[in-house]
């Protein structure tokens, strides 16, 4: 049967709701997506909603699993902390390439990618928000002159997109005791790439990453023992 465009414009369209829903916060790690549920709640036809999860399943933000359906990311220590090991493994090579290689160019996209990021303030649209946030850490990497490398750090981060909702809603709490400012910490990689101090940068950008894994280990941690108590 060939594909109509309305029905292409529709598939996509409730990927993007679903997967901004995921995004929120709207569903717990591990959470099953059942297909009926979701199905009524975007009020769309099941297949379309299959074809959703097949996508956000490639994305690795749902798990597919065989005869049971889909389910929210994986939450457990390890599989954060994997991936946390990974994306410093391969983000610091890249920051330490970018300096040694990065151009006049390469410094002004980092410098306007910043500005954007900082620039459009905490509000709007929080899929905007995380795509500035996630433009402007591409950009310090991209300067490493390796497109593979890049490749794998952008396929990371957006399965660490997750991990960065979980660890914002723990901020975010009411009665959070952490605190953070991620623009301090932009800023202070950005100076650390125009002072052309390698060790420094990558230092910067492996802290940002750790203090992420560990505020989403401790959302998931909490949530945990809430459905216990």
């Amino acid at each position: 049967m060939v594909r109509t465009p309305e029905a292409a414009t529709l598939g996509t369209d409730t990927y993007q709701r679903v997967r901004s829903a995921l995004l929120e916060g709207r569903y717990a790690p591990e959470e099953r997506l059942v297909a009926a549920d979701l199905t009524d709640e975007f009020a769309v036809h099941a297949g379309v909603v299959r074809e959703a999860l097949t996508r956000l399943a490639s994305e690795a933000l749902v798990v597919a699993e065989p005869n049971r359906g889909y389910r929210v990311m994986s939450a457990g220590e390890t599989q954060v902390q994997e991936l946390v090991e990974l994306r410093a493994v391969a983000e610091d090579t890249a920051v330490r390439l970018a300096i040694a290689r990065g151009d006049l160019a390469w410094e002004a996209d980092v410098l306007a990618a910043h500005h954007r990021h900082t620039g459009g303030g905490p509000g709007g649209d929080q899929k905007e928000r995380a795509a500035r946030h996630r433009d402007f850490h591409l950009a310090v990497l991209s300067g490493c002159g390796n497109s593979r490398l890049v490749d794998l750090c952008r396929s990371l981060s957006t399965e660490a997109e997750l991990y960065r909702t979980w660890a914002r809603l723990e901020v975010g709490r009411p009665e959070a005791t952490h605190s953070r400012s991620g623009n301090r910490e932009h800023r202070a990689i950005v100076d650390a790439v125009l002072a052309r101090d390698a060790d420094r940068a990558s230092e910067l950008v492996v802290a940002h990453l750790r203090r992420t894994e560990k505020l989403a280990l401790d959302y998931v941690r909490r949530g945990r023992k809430g459905t216990s108590a």
